[in-house]
């Protein structure tokens, strides 16, 4: 019963963290929507690059110091199968959210908030994972970035996992990785602005 209560609060955690985004103020100028050549640059340095060799290690360290699965050993070659298992599901993951992008016209690239103060900035970054860009620069649900995330742990979970846990697994694994994405964004939100 604990488990479909994480779930459902998972769930209800994600809906709710999306609604803020929709009534940010845009700021005086809007950025710029990504080409479709800078989205296909960007996925493949986003999935073969620094990036993603980068996601790997940090997943795979902390699923080795979880012991998941545990099937895989706690040495060495457990946390070889486990790299190569999140960059794996990286791959898939970062697949899946390009051609979905491709496809609706979307571009899901997370931008700073043109808005100030804490709170609004704060929900900006909670709620980007979730929101994307059309080609006129209008802010719209993204289903892209939770899709490919989705897919990815899903494949992954119900493939190549040395003992197939499916959809519950994949959708656990899914939740951590949000989670992290949402950080990740937070950071990007308030990371000192690099002076050009």
């Amino acid at each position: 019963m604990t488990e479909r209560r994480s779930a459902a609060f998972a769930l209800v955690a994600l809906l709710v963290s999306a609604v803020p985004c929709f009534a940010q103020p845009t700021g005086d100028a809007p950025p710029s929507v990504a080409s479709d050549q800078e989205m296909l640059h960007e996925y493949l340095l986003t999935m073969l690059g620094v990036e993603g060799a980068v996601r790997a290690t940090l997943a795979s360290g902390l699923e080795h110091w979880r012991e998941l699965p545990t099937a895989w050993n706690a040495d060495g070659s457990g946390y070889a199968k486990r790299w190569a298992s999140e960059f794996g599901e990286t791959a898939v993951a970062d697949t899946t959210q390009y051609l979905v992008s491709r496809f609706l016209h979307h571009d899901p690239s997370f931008t700073r908030c043109g808005c100030s103060g804490f709170g609004r900035r704060f929900a900006h970054a909670i709620g980007a994972p979730f929101i994307a860009r059309t080609r006129a620069g209008v802010r719209v649900p993204s289903p892209a970035m939770v899709g490919g995330m989705l897919t990815g742990h899903l494949v992954s979970t119900s493939t190549w996992y040395p003992a197939p846990g499916g959809a519950r697994d994949g959708l656990k694994h899914s939740a951590v990785d949000l989670a992290g994405t949402i950080g990740v964004d937070v950071l990007r939100e308030f990371w000192p602005r690099a002076k050009r």
